[in-house]
């Protein structure tokens, strides 16, 4: 007769899914091969199916007519008496299995010494623990072939696939499982079940707080205290955690015992970077402390960012960039960008003398002659700003970028290459470089395998435009460049990156190009808003970086605006007039800013009669705008000048207020000018 226990076991073995390698490996046991190993270590995470390997082992030995002892690790004191209590006697053949041994792992170094060397020569062990085996079983020539050591990872694409099939998981629902579970047994499991539950054709799946509750205690444990807590949070927003981050955004934690704590945790892996969490564990952490706690989730998130703004500054490096970028990759303006995927046997390189034939071949290649022309020219005179991407495998370039930093137009740059040319025409539209200065240009954007595709080639190129953003200390205007402009423009316009009015021809191609100025929208307000996006997991409406009521103007606007607010002059204060939402005003109150600009306007204009060379100029200023009159042909009549002569002065009274204006709107400090008699 069956029992409940018998349907539970058969509904078990259904569900299994993948895990043939170490079910082949065992066979291979079972059936007493020759160099079979007699002790299986497996180990690995909470809920990456240890457990669920260990039964399914079980019952290939009981089909293989083996006896089966099994010992659970929970139930157990930690001593080796009652452990012996708890295995009883072993037969000959028997398959001892000792499940959740984490919970007794002190008895590790008894069982490896005593325990196991007692045991009958024909007898099989199973250890299932979430933690690794110490190194004292591999240093000991003696276990080399008794030993076989199973580290558990998460599933196979295809073991996914089959999983979530069995669970009746509908196709447009899977790429998201797989995203958030990153083929993890026990997180995949619950996210198919609770997706088929509620499955109301919605085509996205978010893991709720049912999901996450669930499965946070199964792959974390135990947490000693509120600052570990604390400190596996920063553990998870970090892409690589070190101790001086950790000390950063902890202060008032023990930032060496915490890190030293982090490192011993066997969901945490360690590399030359630092430690950082399985994906799994990471995602359900942030899931679980943006649910309970979102001030402190945004304080912790903003003190990452703001430690890692600091490292890029300090040292332009890649890592460092690379980490800055992982923490706002929840934004929806960096998935329209970035793979995310490792770079398959790719890395990033400064280019070599030995590689320009092969640049070029790309360059005419993707793009045409033309191309392969102006990427020539910067060859010759700029090499040091290409980057050139290799396969690590054969060290052969597969693509190349180049970051141009200019600091003056160069007639020949111009002449050469027209999308400097219209870079610098946009430019000069906004007034010239201030010493120190530059504008960079993302000049060429090719990957020979997916050109101006995601991929991983384009993510290393964007990490460089990022690296240069961020710590491009001097960076007036930033310009990107693409041949698709129309797919890239909503994505550059997350990044405030915005398009020039006309397309730029070379050879067959038209590029789009598509600009931001730093020096109005400086880097913290636009890290900020990536930010709060990584944060809501929404797109924000993007401006040109400014607060909404400012505008940019260019230098022909910024004059007519001037003219504008001259002519109004003689009355109380200007009316509305758009030089009340430049760079002017910006740090006053809009309540503010009308007197102000007629305050400034008067300063400037009295300043001009301490001049000689502008006495004339500033009397017409004066005689027009500071005092009423009908028609300027009646101006010009009062102070006896010929109505040529009157205009003559008027513009070049208008042109020198409009310069002393631009200038402060430029760059130069307001201040001076509000202090100027």
């Amino acid at each position: 007769m069956k029992t409940l226990r018998d349907r539970l076991e058969t509904a078990r073995r259904r569900a299994f899914v993948g895990r043939q390698e170490e079910r082949d490996v065992f066979a291979s046991a079972l059936a007493e091969a020759d160099g079979s190993p007699g002790v299986f270590y497996v180990h690995g995470i909470g809920g990456v199916g240890k457990s669920a390997l260990l039964r399914q082992l079980s019952d290939d030995a009981r089909a293989a007519g083996r006896v089966v002892t099994e010992i659970d690790g929970r139930l157990l004191d930690v001593s080796p008496p009652a452990f012996l209590a708890a295995v009883g006697s072993i037969a000959d053949g028997t398959v001892l299995v000792v499940d959740t041994f984490e919970y007794c792992q002190d008895l590790e170094t008894w069982l490896r010494e005593v325990f196991l060397p007692g045991l009958p020569h024909d007898c099989l062990v199973l250890v299932a623990s979430r933690f690794p085996p110490d190194p004292a079983w591999t240093s000991d020539l003696a276990w080399s072939e008794a030993l076989y050591v199973m580290p558990l990872g998460n599933l196979h694409p295809g073991e996914c696939a089959a999983l979530m099939e069995r669970k009746g998981v509908p196709e447009r629902l899977r790429p998201a499982l797989v995203g958030f579970s990153d083929g993890h047994p026990l997180a995949l499991s619950l996210a198919s079940e609770v997706a088929v539950r509620d499955d109301a054709g919605h085509p996205t799946w978010k893991p709720g707080q049912d999901v996450v509750s669930v499965l946070l205690p199964r792959l974390v444990g135990e947490v000693p205290s509120p600052q570990h807590r604390n400190a596996l949070a920063v553990c998870a927003l970090a892409e690589f955690l070190t101790e001086d981050l950790l000390r950063a955004v902890l202060p008032a934690g023990e930032a060496a015992d915490l890190f030293a704590w982090l490192t011993s945790l066997p969901f945490t892996e360690l590399s030359s970077g630092g430690v950082f969490p399985h994906d799994v564990v990471r995602n359900a952490l942030e899931s679980d402390l943006q649910w309970r706690d979102q001030q402190s989730y945004a304080a912790l998130h903003q003190a990452v960012r703001h430690h890692l703004t600091a490292r890029v500054q300090a040292e332009s490096g890649a890592r460092a960039t690379h980490g800055l970028l992982f923490l706002l990759r929840r934004s929806p303006v960096m998935a329209q960008f970035f793979h995310w995927h490792q770079p398959d046997n790719l890395f990033g390189d400064r280019y070599r003398d030995a590689d320009r034939q092969r640049i070029l071949d790309l360059a005419e290649e993707m793009e045409g002659p033309e191309l392969a022309g102006i990427a020539s020219y910067w060859l010759d005179h700029s090499p040091e700003s290409f980057e050139v991407y290799r396969r690590a495998s054969t060290g052969r370039p597969v693509g190349f970028s180049a970051w141009l930093k200019l600091t003056a137009p160069r007639a020949s740059d111009r002449t050469v290459d027209p999308v400097v040319d219209a870079a610098w025409a946009h430019v000069e539209e906004y007034g010239s470089l201030q010493p120190g200065e530059y504008l960079g240009i993302s000049r060429f954007v090719i990957d020979s395998e997916h050109y101006e595709e995601r991929s991983p080639v384009m993510d290393l190129m964007l990490f460089r435009n990022a690296r240069e953003w961020v710590s491009g200390g001097g960076l007036a205007w930033s310009f990107c460049i693409a041949a698709h402009s129309e797919m890239w423009e909503a994505g550059f316009a997350g990044l405030q990156h915005f398009p020039l009015p006309r397309l730029q021809r070379v050879g067959a191609t038209d590029f789009g190009l598509f600009a931001r100025n730093w020096r109005r929208a400086p880097l913290e307000p636009w890290l900020d808003q990536l930010a709060a996006q990584a944060l809501s997991g929404r797109s924000a409406a993007v401006s040109p970086g400014l607060p909404e009521e400012f505008v940019v103007l260019s230098r022909k606007e910024f004059t007519a605006a001037v003219r504008s607010a001259l002519r109004l002059l003689h009355s109380d204060s200007p009316a509305d007039n758009v030089l009340l939402r430049t760079q002017l005003f910006g740090s006053l109150a809009p309540a503010e800013r009308r007197n102000e600009l007629r305050v400034l306007l008067l300063r400037v204009i009295r300043a001009m009669a301490s001049d000689p060379a502008l006495s004339k100029p500033h009397r017409v200023l004066d005689a027009t705008f500071l005092h009423s009159a009908p028609t300027q042909e009646a101006v010009a009549q009062t102070l006896g000048l010929p109505f040529t002569t009157y205009r003559r002065h008027l513009t070049r009274g208008i042109e020198f207020v409009s310069e002393q204006l631009w200038r402060y709107e430029t760059g130069a400090d307001v201040r001076e000018a509000r202090s100027e008699a």
